[in-house]
């Protein structure tokens, strides 16, 4: 069960990462990374602007715990990069500043790839 999620979720970050690359992105997937903040899952990085993902494939709302959330905020405050929930549920994406984790919904508030890139002008 463990090795079939760890295998969904690479897929997950693979998948990601292909559809960044693909709008000109340069690319950093964390292997291994589940379960420790230490280093987001994705760090993409177009025209200085560094995007950084924390991805997960889970049926259910995704979320952080504590000490995940308050890893991950400061290391993006540290690297000066914007932070994001990244959910792939079934085959669609949803995103959500990790900044609004606390007081959003990312089924109801998450936005998708496109608009997220358009707020950086990055399309």
């Amino acid at each position: 069960m463990v090795k079939h999620r760890y295998a969904k979720g690479a897929n997950a970050e693979r998948e990601l990462s292909r559809i960044l690359k693909g709008y000109g992105f340069g690319v950093i997937r964390s292997a291994r990374s589940g379960g420790s903040i230490s280093i987001p899952d994705i760090v993409g990085i177009k025209n200085g602007i560094v995007l950084a993902f924390e991805c997960k494939t889970w049926e259910r709302k995704p979320s952080l715990r504590k000490d995940e959330f308050d890893e991950f905020l400061d290391w993006c405050k540290r690297t000066s990069s914007h932070g994001y929930l990244a959910w792939r549920k079934r085959a669609k994406w949803l995103f959500l500043n990790i900044k609004e984790l606390e007081n959003k919904d990312i089924l109801k508030d998450g936005v998708d790839l496109e608009k997220l890139l358009n707020e950086f002008n990055l399309l």
